[in-house]
């Protein structure tokens, strides 16, 4: 898996696993080789191996993005149950990569692109509802040259001020070898062709492969994780909180 939930509320761990497709969750304490409490697994699930998630404990739900759409379930749904709704469909724009839920503002945030992830053009900030389902179109869509979106791979909110993390892929070899590495931060009333409000890492930091991104606010920080450093890096960031 490429993604994992803790819901401090009831002390378990929610995992998906792709080549199941499923999504388990484990009691916050499990070790070894111990069960999970609860499985989604089966046909009715329509889960196709969605690798990311997310938990809205406020709202007991949970969001997998599978690319062309977000599936939410009941956070403490076991078994062959069905999703209670999808977001799905031309006008909702998405390539979902990973989403992250405001439930303060009731806002659903997604980051992906619609195509290649190396042509910048096709990565954006889709911003929803919360609620929304079917083939809604997107409240606000960040995107285009200013913003430097390429290769996002994780993204993380922060509901009490709205502001949300977007780490970005590192260069490669050969289509993107300049592209500069770092953590972009928006808000949610941002749209359009914006630079991100913020960013971390960048040309002389230490980032080379971001991945996932988590907020601290007791310290007023954010939480990197890098998977070429193999190592978690904390940045001060007391502008958002």
């Amino acid at each position: 898996m490429h993604g994992m939930a803790y819901n401090a509320v009831r002390d378990e761990v929610v995992v998906p696993q792709e080549f199941a497709q499923s999504i388990l969750t484990f009691a916050g304490g499990a070790s070894g080789e111990e069960a999970p409490l609860r499985v989604i697994q089966g046909p009715l699930t329509e889960l196709r191996g969605g690798s990311k998630l997310e938990i809205d404990t406020v709202h007991n739900e949970l969001f997998v993005p599978e690319n062309d759409n977000i599936k939410v379930y009941n956070l403490l749904a076991n078994g062959n149950v069905a999703p209670i709704r999808i977001l799905k469909g031309p006008d909702t724009m998405l390539g979902a990569d990973s989403v992250t839920v405001d439930p303060v503002h009731d806002r659903m945030i997604v980051v992906g692109s619609l195509g290649s992830e190396k042509i910048p053009e096709n990565n954006r900030i889709l911003i929803f509802d919360r609620m929304a389902q079917g083939n809604a179109k997107p409240l606000a869509v960040i995107t285009g040259p200013n913003t430097g979106l390429h290769g996002t791979f994780g993204v993380r909110v922060y509901p009490k001020t709205g502001f949300f993390a977007v780490s970005m892929d590192g260069p490669d070899t050969t289509a993107r070898p300049t592209v500069p590495t770092y953590v972009g931060i928006w808000n949610i009333s941002d749209r359009g062709d914006v630079a991100p409000r913020y960013t971390v890492g960048g040309p002389y930091g230490k980032l080379q492969l971001p991945r996932g991104v988590d907020f601290d606010p007791k310290n007023k920080a954010l939480l990197v994780s890098d998977k070429i450093l193999n190592a978690v890096l904390t940045y001060s960031v007391p502008e958002i909180f």
